[in-house]
Order: structure tokens, then C-alpha cells, then sequence
């Protein structure tokens, strides 16, 4: 049984449907009920078993809830992927702390308050378990107006190795994935927004080392070995799944 938030668009959804794929009940987490229902229906579609839960996951009660209706659908979940995600997209000047501290709250607290919750339900079955951090190539190279994000990125990569150094003897395991630029809903709305996308696009392409962006079912198929049997010896680490970006960064 796996929890996925933000499950219902991008890198997230991909992961939903390849862990369904591998025949995992999925539980769909996101804030946007359309997106969460949309991506259920895509799995069920494709004979997988899905449910969703519209929730915001910077709230601690919210978290509990939701795992709580997927041990009442499914019973208790042992994969936990944490993909939700926000860039306000600013700089250290324009960056407020409402912004500052939304990003935070998401990209970093939700991780924890939902690792936390699970571990602690996987501790008392004395049940083994699997958490997945989607991380970015960010929390090492850092890029203009994203000092936000960039910032909670590297927090994702020391809560990993935290997580996963106190977790192990509970057997669950902790790791991240570092995606170079993915070709998503978001970045295809920055292209639509820019005023020269073909510019943008062929920067962009060109940072990586295979020469284009990546796809959300390649960051999924990262994810399902890592939450596999094939993963077993494998935890605290960050895996870099970026085309050969951070070969050669290039902004």
C-alpha cells in the first residue's frame, strides 16, 4: 500500500501510476480534488486500485487523516512517497516570509510530519516500510529566483539521511531522488508564460548532457525500484536522476 502526495499532477501522478503498475494500491494525495480525482481515474483505467484525498500536508492533523482512511480502504500503507512540491519562483529581495515560510512548510515540513506519522504506525505493527523524498538537483546548485525552493531542497537531503539513520533500526528505509528539469505541467507553463519559449526550451535542453529534459515516468521508474525488494540494502541515499545536468551546470 502506498501514500503518493502530490499525487495528482506531474513527476507525482507518473509515480501513482507506475506503482499501481507494480501492483501497489495507491492512495492519491493533493490539494486539488480535479488533479487527485483525474489521476485515480487514469489508474483505474488502466486496472490499477486507487482512492484519493484532498488534503494540504503542511498540517499534521490532515496527515493523520489521510492515513487513516487509507488503512480504513486498504490497510496500513508501507511506501510513502513525498512529491508535493511549490517554487514561488523569487529572490532573496522579493521573497517574503509568508512565501519563505510556505515553502518550508511544504517541501520540508510535509516530508516530515508525514514520515513521522507513518513510521510511528510502522513501529507499532513492527512492520517494515519504505519512504521516498523527491528532491531536486537544487539542494546543490543552486539557480536566480528560486532561493525558496533551492533552500528547502537541501533540507530535503539532510532530512533523508536523518530520517534514515534513525529509521533503520524500524526497518524502513529513506531515500531521495534528485530530478533535473522535468518536462511537467509547471514547465510547460513557463514555457507558454515566457516570452521567447523556443529560447527557454533549447536552454534548457541544452543544460543536460543527454541534450533534453527528462520525462515524469523517469523519475517514476527511480521510485519503483527504490520502494522494491531490489532496494533492500539500500537507505540514506540521494539518487541523481538529471540527464547529466549536475555534470555540467550551465546556468
Amino acid at each position: 500500500m502506498a501514500v503518493v502526495t502530490g499525487g495528482g499532477g506531474g513527476i507525482g501522478s507518473a509515480i501513482c501510476l507506475r506503482l499501481a503498475q507494480e501492483a501497489a494500491r495507491v492512495m492519491v494525495v493533493d490539494r486539488d480534488e480535479e488533479r487527485a480525482q483525474a489521476a485515480v481515474k487514469e489508474l483505474r483505467s488502466q486496472g490499477g486500485t486507487a482512492i484519493a484525498s484532498v488534503a494540504d500536508v503542511a498540517d499534521p492533523a490532515a496527515v493523520e487523516r489521510i492515513l487513516d482512511e487509507t488503512e480504513a480502504e486498504f490497510g496500513p500503507a508501507s511506501i510513502l512517497v513525498n512529491a508535493v512540491g511549490i517554487s514561488e519562483g523569487t529572490n532573496v529581495f522579493e521573497t517574503d516570509p509568508g512565501q519563505w515560510n510556505r515553502t518550508l512548510a511544504v517541501n520540508v515540513g510535509s516530508y516530515f510530519y508525514c514520515a513521522r506519522a507513518l513510521s510511528l504506525r510502522l513501529r507499532e505493527a513492527d512492520a517494515p516500510g519504505v519512504i521516498v523524498n523527491i528532491s531536486s538537483t537544487n539542494a546543490f546548485y543552486a539557480e536566480p529566483n528560486a532561493i525558496a525552493y533551492t533552500a528547502s531542497k537541501g533540507a530535503v537531503e539532510a532530512l533523508t539521511k536523518g530520517l534514515a539513520l534513525e529509521l533503520a533500526p524500524a526497518r524502513i528505509r529513506v531515500t531521495a531522488i534528485c530530478p533535473g528539469i522535468i518536462r511537467t505541467p509547471v514547465t510547460e507553463g513557463m514555457l507558454a508564460e515566457s516570452d521567447d519559449a523556443d529560447t527557454l526550451l533549447a536552454t534548457w535542453n541544452k543544460a543536460h548532457a543527454l541534450g533534453r529534459m527528462g520525462a515524469p515516468h523517469e523519475i517514476a521508474a527511480v521510485v519503483a525500484f527504490l520502494a522494491s525488494d531490489e532496494a533492500s540494502f539500500v537507505t540514506g541515499s540521494s539518487f541523481i536522476a538529471d540527464g547529466g545536468l549536475s555534470s555540467g551546470w550551465l546556468f
